[in-house]
């Protein structure tokens, strides 16, 4: 029953119809998430939006604009809303932005680092050093050779602070894809160390997917884990290698994706990576190596890089014919948080689905709650600290999105 009459208050009905049921929508299994706010204006782009975390717990949320005159912009969470966005410092650079890829961020402490692309340039960096309100000039992570080209970038922070970043490195006309890896020793000012992180994977050929992005998780003070799409011969699917010599060498590999999806053309979409309790990595991705485009998880053992369990997520939409993509996970130890885009819902068409478990990675896929709102949603990401998930998204018609969720 609802608490007032329709008849005697209607203004407070409409009011309600629209900021509290979307909310109860996406509240049904455990998380209860707070009205949509915006971080910026539609005019501002929406394209590969990105949140991270400072060290107090404030959300920082960077997105591109796609165009003629692309840029990167940033915003911070001010405690009721976001400041004014502030434009990231690309220098002479026009950053390839793509809906789903082209830039990435991470922090530490009170910095923000931003990585972006020029496919033909290089890759470059630019850093915040005041939580996104300032930005210095971008410095170059790597210069493309002649004949070559480099893509979606992903990054990492370490223990101390100083980012490692991949991309894919690749023929001019996207072949050979191979997953690169620059390091830094002094907190993004240059970078010298390059491997080749895709390596040991994929039967030692360490071919990548060529427009799939990546991921990275650093663990204590020498060891790095790169998630991946691999491309053997067609046959693309998730892998996970392993460094424990800060990325001087990539020695370890494990296929994480049973579905083996042979596909002559790049599906654009690729794994995200986290760690849960007991030393077990948790893998998120898209295959469409049943036939239908389904999100999926895999767990790993970071000691023995042993594959353990593999679920595919079930059908949340009511339709008979959906595809579900761009999975992103958050959490820590066995409370972890799995977000997607899912079609085929009445009047909606493409929405938000989040699986939320407390017992770990298997308790997922039976705990989820669609996000039903007007407008396509799509690309979401999600972080986690403190009992809380913070969840930024694309909306077809009110443009970037921003969420809390609470336990």
């Amino acid at each position: 029953m609802l608490p007032f009459s329709i008849q005697d208050k209607p203004k407070n009905y409409l009011l309600f119809l629209a900021f509290f049921l979307p909310q109860c929508l996406f509240s049904q299994n455990g998380l209860s998430w707070s009205p949509a706010v915006s971080p910026a204006p539609a005019s501002l782009g929406g394209s590969s939006p990105r949140i991270a975390l400072l060290s107090d717990g404030t959300p920082v949320a960077v997105w591109g604009k796609a165009g003629t005159t692309p840029q990167i912009w940033c915003a911070r969470w001010t405690g009721t809303a976001f400041s004014a966005p502030v434009q990231v410092n690309t220098g002479s650079i026009k950053p390839g932005v793509y809906d789903f890829g082209g830039l990435d961020m991470a922090t530490f402490g009170q910095r923000v680092f931003v990585v972006f692309e020029d496919f033909d340039l290089g890759i470059y960096l630019a850093r915040s050093d005041d939580g996104g309100i300032t930005w210095q000039p971008p410095v170059t992570v790597f210069a493309t050779p002649a004949g070559m080209g480099n893509t979606l970038p992903a990054i990492a922070v370490d223990a101390a602070g100083n980012p490692i970043i991949t991309f894919l490195l690749q023929t001019a006309s996207e072949t050979d894809a191979h997953v690169e890896l620059a390091r830094s020793t002094d907190g993004g000012l240059t970078f010298s160390e390059y491997t080749n992180a895709s390596a040991p994977a994929a039967n030692n050929s360490g071919q990548a997917c060529e427009c799939c992005n990546q991921d990275i998780l650093t663990a204590g003070a020498d060891t790095v884990f790169v998630a991946f799409r691999a491309n053997r011969n067609n046959l693309r699917d998730m892998w996970v290698t392993r460094s424990i010599d800060s990325a001087g060498t990539f020695t370890a590999a494990c296929d994480v994706d049973a579905q083996d999806w042979v596909i002559n053309s790049c599906p654009t979409s690729g794994p995200r990576l986290i760690r849960t309790a007991g030393d077990v990595l948790l893998s998120v991705w898209m295959s469409k190596g049943s036939g239908s485009t389904r999100v999926y998880a895999s767990t790993l053992h970071s000691g023995s890089m042993v594959k353990g369990s593999e679920l595919e997520m079930p059908a949340s939409s009511p339709a008979a014919i959906f595809n579900q993509n761009h999975p992103d996970v958050a959490g820590s130890n066995d409370t972890i948080a799995m977000v997607w885009e899912e079609t085929g819902f009445s009047g909606t068409g493409q929405d938000l689905v989040v699986a939320f478990s407390t017992t770990g990675a298997d308790g997922l896929n039976a705990n989820l709650a669609v996000q039903s709102e007007t407008g396509t949603q799509k690309v979401p990401q999600i972080v986690y600290a403190g009992g809380v998930f913070h969840l930024l998204y694309t909306n077809g018609v009110q443009g970037l999105l921003y969420r809390r969720g609470r336990l």
